[in-house]
């Protein structure tokens, strides 16, 4: 389903994608902006069976006609109740290192979230992405390459993420911020609410960075936003390699969010560290981690090892590989 204006912003993208330029003199190492200016369009996208219509906001890496090239998709999924463009600055830092960034506002039920119907959304949009990049006049079009697809998420995206990989050996990699795996308290039903760790772990093997709130299974006047029984550290223990875990000291779980005001974000226990501090630190992990993974880039792989060290060091993370 497209409208006019959803028309004229794909074309507009082309005309950018086509004549637009890589900035000069402009670092690229992952925690710095990246070489190329972005540019972005929505659209709107229906299910099959036309039951569920999925906005989804495209942030893309604009090159010269001389330099394009086709470039790894990331699917970053939001959190409960949240909507994708509340991770725009995420989209944003790992297009200008040079990906394709899909955020996906899901339709999502406050009493009974489906989350096998999600992970299904998730592929879904996959499949019409790929299927998109093949069609000429696109804005897509020759830009994804289908062997370099990767999923990153947040909270219950997280979850979704990896129930996604564990149904399409498609996905590559998986970058996640403190992903949750709960299911829903009011409703006993492993159809709709699926665990995924430790159950499905051991058949997942794609490299996973998994970054986490210190916070996140603090309680106060609510429940906890990420249960210690359902967190980040519960998908390390039973990842395969090769995964990295990094804990992330004195942050809170919503503290992720763009938008940390969005609902039930709020609700959550905060720390001391700033937000812009924690979503620059958890941008630069992200992108170290697919530039390493989907570019194969082992100076961004370098760069992590020295970044995490020093962060380390300096008792912001504690961090666990294997």
């Amino acid at each position: 389903m497209m409208t006019q204006q959803g028309l004229a912003a794909r074309l507009c993208l082309l005309a950018c994608l086509l004549l637009g330029g890589v900035r000069s003199g402009v670092a690229q190492t992952p925690d710095a902006p990246g070489p190329y200016e972005t540019a972005t369009f929505s659209e709107t996208l229906v299910t099959g069976d036309g039951t569920r219509e999925i906005p989804l906001l495209f942030v893309a890496p604009i090159q010269t006609e001389s330099q394009l090239h086709a470039c790894p998709l990331i699917i970053f999924s939001h959190g409960f109740l949240l909507e994708g463009p509340m991770y725009r600055s995420y989209a944003a830092h790992l297009a200008a290192h040079g990906f394709i960034v899909a955020l996906p506002t899901y339709p999502l039920s406050l009493i009974d979230p489906d989350h096998r119907q999600l992970a299904d959304d998730l592929l879904f949009l996959l499949e019409a992405s790929l299927a998109s990049a093949r069609l000429p006049n696109h804005p897509l079009y020759g830009r994804i390459d289908p062997h370099a697809v990767g999923v990153a998420g947040h909270s219950l995206g997280g979850k979704i993420s990896l129930l996604a990989a564990y149904q399409d050996d498609r996905i590559r990699a998986a970058g996640l911020l403190d992903p949750v795996d709960s299911g829903n308290p009011l409703y006993d039903d492993p159809v709709r609410y699926p665990s995924v760790t430790p159950e499905m772990m051991p058949s997942i093997h794609i490299p996973l960075l998994l970054v986490g709130a210190s916070l996140g299974g603090v309680a106060g006047p609510f429940p906890a936003c990420a249960p210690i029984e359902e967190n980040y550290a519960q998908y390390f223990e039973y990842a395969n390699p090769p995964a990295t875990e990094i804990t992330q000291r004195d942050v809170g779980h919503g503290q992720y969010v763009d938008d940390v005001g969005a609902p039930l974000m709020a609700v959550c226990a905060r720390g001391e560290v700033t937000d812009n501090d924690v979503r620059s630190a958890a941008r630069a992990y992200l992108t170290a981690f697919f530039l390493a993974e989907l570019y194969g880039d082992e100076n961004a792989r370098g760069w992590m090892a020295q970044r995490l060290s020093a962060d380390e060091a300096a008792g912001r993370v504690q961090v666990r590989e294997k």
